[in-house]
């Protein structure tokens, strides 16, 4: 059965509220996570960066994943929580570790560990860290996940790879128990990067345990069609850096999760039919909310797709 998680909300501004920054923007992000548990999402996924540069001179900082995916994890009960995902040589490994099992404590098996080879040189200079040739961040991804295991349980925690090159999908065969495309690859450039990872030489404990599969997909629901140009009309004003200037009403909506809820319906299907385990749901761009109705509405597609959800709502302190 399919499984629906959220990509977060965390990033400055980034949300419905404009001007949401700083302590707000952390406070705003925690909340969004007790939301999606209430709503009944399988789950929720932080990003791992220190900042996104959404246009130039136009920076938007985060709250540190892994801090924020503790204060989740003491704050909920059920839903799952992950980093989507980490660049494993942006900190030691050993004290990556140390982080990830703090959290562990907290969340047990709720944890989903999503590694990467991290891309971004000016982020690794702003945490004093070398950014080391691709072959090097690679091995990093790998020895971090050892040593994951080798700290917390060889089955205790889900490691997650990102990524669509040849190297990082040589790592997933190798040593990921779920793999992860985004953002919004259409089915025919998921089944070749698929066919690439299916291709690549397993490990002896990968080759016996089935690979978990996941896509990110913005996701934008319309109740019908003029409630979803309404919303695409809210949308490209709201977005950050003008990233939808000049793209037409149809070409965005044949991204992702993008129509009526028949459309959304259908998609969902469609993924389902390829093998897709685990579908993220950006709700309106890559860890940000443009429209608090926006959850319910993906959790209502979600239950009509047949994906899983959590069985019965949850109180939790914490309002938006």
């Amino acid at each position: 059965m399919i499984t629906i998680g959220l990509a977060l909300p965390h990033y400055d501004g980034f949300f419905p509220t404009p001007g949401v920054t700083g302590a707000h923007r952390t406070r705003k992000a925690l909340a969004y996570a007790q939301r999606a548990e209430q709503a009944g999402l399988h789950q929720v996924w932080v990003s791992d960066h220190l900042w996104l540069d959404v246009a130039p001179q136009d920076r938007r900082r985060s709250p540190d994943c892994w801090t924020l995916l503790a204060a989740i994890a003491a704050t909920t009960r059920r839903i799952r929580i992950g980093s989507l995902v980490t660049p494993a040589p942006l900190r030691t490994p050993e004290l990556l570790v140390h982080q990830i099992a703090t959290v562990a404590d907290l969340a047990g098996e709720r944890v989903d560990i999503g590694l990467g080879a991290g891309w971004n040189a000016d982020e690794f200079a702003a945490a004093g860290r070398r950014f080391p040739a691709a072959a090097d961040r690679l091995a990093s991804v790998e020895r971090t996940a050892a040593l994951i295991r080798a700290e917390l349980g060889p089955t205790a925690p889900q490691v997650w790879v990102g990524g669509k090159r040849s190297g990082i999908l040589g790592v997933a065969a190798r040593i990921a128990d779920g793999w992860n495309l985004a953002w919004n690859p259409a089915p025919a450039d998921y089944r070749r990067c698929l066919g690439r990872l299916n291709t690549a030489e397993p490990s002896a404990r990968r080759s016996t345990v089935p690979i978990l599969r996941s896509v990110g997909l913005t996701t934008v629901i319309g109740a019908d069609e003029a409630d979803l140009h309404q919303r695409w009309t809210r949308l490209r004003r709201w977005v950050p850096g003008g990233h939808l200037d000049g793209l037409s009403f149809d070409a965005w909506r044949s991204r992702g999760l993008i129509g009526t809820p028949d459309e959304v319906h259908n998609r969902l299907t469609t993924w389902k039919s390829l093998g897709v385990d685990h579908v993220v749901c950006a709700l309106g761009m890559p860890f940000g909310l443009f429209d608090d109705e926006q959850i319910d509405l993906l959790t209502a597609a979600a239950r009509r797709a047949g994906a899983a959800t959590t069985a019965k709502p949850i109180t939790q302190e914490g309002t938006i």
